[in-house]
C-alpha cells in the first residue's frame, strides 16, 4: 500500500513541475503576475491649427506595438535599435522610446510621466530581469514580451525580435471591436475625444482597461548625445492616463524638440482578472527536495530485531 500511495503522489506532484518546464522561454514577461498587454497605437498628427480630426479603426486592423527604453548615452540602444530596424522592416508598427529622465543628465528627452507609465507596466519585470525598475536597453512587445540588454534568446537579436513580432498580440477582445480617436482645438488646449467598442472577450474572467494619450516626436536631433545617433526617433514627450469614465479630456500637449512632428498615440492597456482557482490549481509547484521528502516518509522503516 505504501509503494501504492508513493507512486501516486508523485504523480500528482510532477504534474504541475512538468507544466512549469514547458513555460515559454523565447523572452520574458513584461507584466509580471498579470494576463494583460497593450493595443491600439490610433495616430493624429498635430499641427498648430487642428480642427476636428477622428480616426477610426477596427481591432483586427491595429499596428502592433513596441515599446523601447532608452538613452542618447547608451551604446547598447544603437545595437537593439538597429536589430529592431530590421526586424520590423515595412511593416506598420507604431513604436513608442522611452528615454531616461530621472536622476539624468545627460539625456534631455522623456519626463517625470514617461518614467511613471514605464515603470508601472514594465518595472517589475525590469527589476526581476535586471535589478532596476529603468534600464536601458529593454523592449517590450504588444505590452506582453520584453527583452533586456543586447544578448540574444536565439541566434541573433533580429530573430528575436521578428519571433515577437510574428506572435502578435494576444488579447481576447472580438476582431470586428472599433476604436475611434479625434481631436479638435479649445482654447490653449486641445480637446481629446474617444470610443471605445471592444466587443465580448474570450476569457472567464472580468476585463480591466486603461487608456492612455501618449505624445510622441517622429524625430528629434540631438547631436550632443554620446553615443553618435544624432537623430533620434519616436521619442515620447509625455503620457496621459485618460480618465475611466467620461469620453473626452482637455491635454495641454507639449511642444517637439524641433520641427512639427509631434503626434497623439491613443493605446489601452487590457488585463483580464481570472475568477479564483480552487485549492489545487492555486499551490505553487513543489520544489525538488520537497518531493523527496515526501517520498521518504512513504518508505516503511526496518525495526531493530527485539532481544
Amino acid at each position: 500500500m505504501r509503494a501504492v500511495g508513493a507512486l501516486a503522489i508523485t504523480l500528482l506532484l510532477l504534474l504541475p513541475i512538468q507544466a512549469s518546464a514547458t513555460s515559454e522561454t523565447l523572452w520574458d514577461d513584461a507584466r509580471i503576475g498579470v494576463d494583460g498587454g497593450t493595443i491600439g497605437g490610433i495616430s493624429i498628427h498635430l499641427t498648430e491649427n487642428m480642427t476636428n480630426t477622428s480616426v477610426s479603426s477596427g481591432i483586427d486592423a491595429l499596428p502592433g506595438v513596441v515599446e523601447v527604453y532608452t538613452a542618447t548615452w547608451c551604446m547598447n540602444c544603437v545595437t537593439s535599435e538597429a536589430a529592431l530596424d530590421e526586424a520590423i522592416g515595412d511593416d506598420e508598427i507604431t513604436r513608442i522610446h522611452y528615454h531616461r529622465h530621472k536622476f539624468e543628465t545627460m539625456d534631455p528627452f522623456g519626463s517625470n510621466s514617461t518614467e511613471e507609465r514605464w515603470e508601472s507596466s514594465y518595472g517589475t519585470a525590469s527589476t526581476n530581469i535586471g535589478g532596476l525598475s529603468r534600464l536601458a536597453p529593454a523592449t517590450v512587445f504588444d505590452g506582453e514580451r520584453i527583452y533586456m540588454g543586447t544578448n540574444p534568446k536565439s541566434d541573433s537579436l533580429q530573430t528575436d525580435y521578428s519571433t515577437s513580432l510574428a506572435f502578435g498580440s494576444s488579447h481576447p477582445f472580438e476582431d470586428s471591436g472599433i476604436l475611434t480617436f479625434g481631436v479638435e482645438e479649445s482654447g490653449n488646449a486641445l480637446n481629446f475625444h474617444w470610443d471605445f467598442d471592444l466587443g465580448e472577450h474570450s476569457l472567464s474572467g472580468e476585463a480591466n482597461i486603461e487608456a492612455w494619450v501618449l505624445f510622441i516626436e517622429d524625430n528629434a536631433h540631438y547631436p550632443e548625445g554620446s553615443n553618435g545617433v544624432e537623430n533620434y526617433g519616436h521619442v515620447l514627450h509625455e503620457a496621459v492616463l485618460l480618465p475611466f469614465e467620461g469620453n473626452s479630456m482637455e491635454i495641454q500637449a507639449p511642444s517637439p524638440w524641433d520641427g512639427e512632428d509631434m503626434s497623439a498615440v491613443l493605446v489601452i492597456d487590457w488585463e483580464i482578472i481570472e475568477p479564483e482557482s480552487d485549492m489545487w490549481n492555486a499551490l505553487p509547484s513543489p520544489g525538488v527536495s520537497t518531493l523527496l521528502c515526501m517520498l521518504a516518509a512513504l518508505v516503511p522503516r526496518r525495526h531493530a530485531p527485539s532481544c
